[in-house]
């Protein structure tokens, strides 16, 4: 009750229970997600500044695909503040690039690092959620229960990528990583998150 003379209190959220709203925003972000870092690897010898220039290359036997991928890369790249290139841009080939050929790349944008991606492989899985059927009264109820507890399948494709990064001057990997997505149908979406997962790590490790 608001007594006479006084002003309503303003609503106000409790700092508590907008840090816990936060945290539920950012669970349910994570939940929708399809694509994560499974595992990841740098270099122990590696001791250089962060590099500062990559050349992204997919490997893709669909030229589409590897124009979505390599965009999407470059794309999250610059906006984390690294400068990036594509590498179809300049080497529109299809199949395996000449060795030759990417090092005119390299040279030409002045790329220090090159962020190679690659599928090794696809596999189908397959969930069954058995149901439970109780004793019912008579065959009916039984058949009723049966028809009910009936277990759920779902199907669905895990593709499993591989990330590496190269120290183009040595010509040596500097930080690789593994990942994982759940029903690959959407090559755009995958890119994203592909991108969001490996840049942070990245960063965390100072590669980038």
């Amino acid at each position: 009750m608001v007594e006479i003379g006084t002003r309503p209190a303003r609503n106000r959220l409790n700092p508590r229970l907008g840090l816990s709203l936060l945290w539920l925003v950012a669970a349910l972000v994570a939940a929708c997600a399809t694509t994560h870092l499974k595992d990841s690897w740098k270099d122990p010898r590696f001791s250089g500044a962060p590099f500062r220039k990559v050349l992204v290359i997919g490997v893709s036997r669909s030229d589409a695909n590897r124009r979505l991928f390599e965009d999407g890369f470059v794309q999250a790249l610059r906006v984390s503040g690294t400068e990036a290139s594509a590498s179809y841009s300049l080497l529109p080939e299809e199949g395996p690039l000449p060795k030759e050929r990417i090092k005119q790349a390299v040279a030409k944008t002045g790329a220090d690092s090159v962020l190679v991606t690659r599928v090794l492989r696809v596999q189908r899985k397959v969930d069954v959620s058995p149901g439970y059927v109780g004793p019912g009264p008579g065959f009916y109820g039984w058949y009723g229960a049966t028809w009910a507890a009936a277990p759920e399948i779902h199907a669905y494709d895990v593709m499993t990528i591989e990330s590496t990064l190269w120290d183009i001057k040595r010509e040596q990997a500097v930080w690789s990583g593994i990942s994982e997505s759940i029903d690959p149908k959407d090559v755009t979406k995958v890119t994203r998150e592909l991108a969001e997962a490996l840049i942070a790590k990245m960063k965390e490790d100072k590669v980038l």
